[in-house]
């Protein structure tokens, strides 16, 4: 029986260590943390179980995802819960609700904007030509990669296009281009980086599903696919600090002991920057990182949805903006000034909180730089200012929201670096941008024998690319390539 240890419990090496460890092979799981899961995580706090990183997840039930979770049994033992809608944008001119259906959605812009019709009808188009392709490409035949560009030609017209140049091509109606893109820092800050190909097939995808939440919090299955490992023999060990690597063994600091163990092999899901620095390989990772977050948790005294009513689930609030140019000259700007995110849990059965109470999240696409150079006194005067400001509007919102809340916490990029020791304490890996999303995922690396990667930094950040990463990795170690 080999043994293989994985450094970091994020859903890449937990779906890669559930995987092995049910095919047979010995898995030494390290996690820094005293708990795994990376961002699919949570935290508590009087009440509340704070959800670390999940809104929704695409591609729950359908393809990559649907083969790992079938195996490793997950639909028996975690439950998804669906929105009732994709989002909810509210701009200066407008709110607009994006159903949970590429029918009901293309009936709802149209009924929006009655003048953009062929724009519309091309753009959810592109969408299913690019969601089409991807299908083939993961079900590629020999005949179909001779003839690459015949059968994949939808991803060789996108690869090179980000999310402006495309809206651009297809209409000048700045608001539209706003709406159809209000939930891009699920991907990436601009429509100026962003690869339309993964704005395609993800946007498609949602449209196509739906997005899911985990009921009980994103947890639920971090911790199933540990349990997993462990049923099969394997270890799952916490606040384990790896400090030195070679091809065939590991060291690391647990409980102020230094413990060295002999290993097969090895996954990493963590950085290959931060990967080679362990295996004392000079390595220069010439790959952007993507920017990290602010996100805000709000524990309420009372349930949200009893208390305004039926609304959305996920909503963007965009109340200065009129169009995507807008947006572009906002992320560029002060935090205290950018719209965010406001996920209210207690539009769906999340179980994060008692029946009486809800809780709830903000999040806004962020960059470490402007918060790392702050002394103590500064740092903490921008993160009240930020929760102010950020109330404030819900209260356009939500009249008297104010007065519910019961708990806040804000966490910025510094925070996000400090639990997840990521790069910009990124929770999304490489920028996805047109030179970096679409190329051929690594999971075996070319610098050291016996070393494998999963996680964020293999195809995107995500929970979804993760556990695909997850799989790629496990059949790259199971066919030795």
């Amino acid at each position: 029986m080999e043994t293989i240890a994985i450094i970091g419990g994020g859903l890449g090496g937990l779906t890669t260590g559930a995987l092995l460890s049910k095919n047979g092979y010995k898995v030494i799981l390290l996690e820094q943390h005293n708990i795994v899961g990376g961002c699919a995580t949570f935290f508590k706090r009087k009440d509340f179980i704070c959800e670390v990183g999940l809104h929704d997840m695409n591609g729950a039930f359908s393809g990559t995802i649907k083969e790992i979770f079938d195996e490793l049994d997950v639909y028996k033992n975690i439950e998804f819960v669906k929105p009732n809608e994709f989002f909810k944008v509210y701009t200066k001119k407008t709110t607009f609700v994006m159903p949970h259906s590429r029918k009901e959605a293309i009936k709802a812009l149209k009924r929006e904007f009655t003048s953009e019709s062929e724009a519309i009808d091309k753009y959810f188009q592109i969408l299913e030509d690019i969601a089409k392709a991807y299908k083939r490409l993961e079900e590629k035949k020999w005949y179909q990669m001779a003839l690459f560009p015949l059968f994949f030609y939808s991803l060789l017209k996108y690869k090179n296009k980000n999310v402006a140049q495309v809206l651009d091509s297809l209409t000048s109606n700045e608001e539209l281009k706003l709406i159809l893109n209000a939930n891009i820092q699920y991907y990436n800050d601009s429509a100026n980086t962003l690869c339309f190909l993964l704005h395609g097939v993800a946007q498609n995808s949602y449209l196509d599903e739906g997005g899911y939440f985990i009921k009980g919090g994103s947890y639920k299955l971090s911790e199933y696919l540990a349990q997993i490992i462990k049923k099969n023999g394997g270890e799952i060990i916490t606040k384990a600090k790896v400090i030195k690597s070679r091809p065939n063994e590991i060291t690391y600091l647990h409980k102020k002991e230094t413990v060295r163990i002999e290993v097969d092999k090895i996954v990493s899901n963590i950085s290959p920057n931060d990967t080679y620095e362990l295996f004392d390989v000079d390595y220069h990772d010439k790959m952007d990182v993507s920017e990290s977050l602010v996100s805000i948790y709000l524990g309420f005294s009372k349930n949200l949805k009893s208390f305004y009513g039926k609304n959305a689930y996920s909503n963007f609030i965009f109340d200065d903006l009129v169009g995507i140019s807008d947006y572009e000259k906002m992320i560029q700007g002060n935090i205290l000034n950018r719209g965010f995110v406001f996920v209210d849990y207690s539009q769906i059965d999340s179980q994060l909180t008692t029946e009486e109470k809800s809780f709830g999240a903000i999040c806004i696409s962020d960059d470490i730089s402007s918060w790392e150079t702050l002394d103590k006194k500064e740092y903490m005067d921008k993160k009240e200012k930020l929760l102010a400001r950020v109330i404030s509007k819900l209260e356009t919102h939500y009249p008297g929201i104010s007065n519910l809340i019961e708990y806040s916490e804000v966490a910025t990029p510094k925070t996000m670096k400090k639990y997840l020791l990521t790069p910009n304490g990124t929770a999304y890996g490489y920028k996805p941008n047109t030179k970096q999303f679409f190329r051929i995922p690594q999971t075996k690396s070319k610098k050291v024998d016996n070393l494998y990667f999963a996680g964020q930094f293999v195809i995107s950040g995500g929970f979804s690319p993760s556990i695909m990463s997850g799989k790629m990795c496990f059949e790259s170690i199971v066919k030795g390539s």
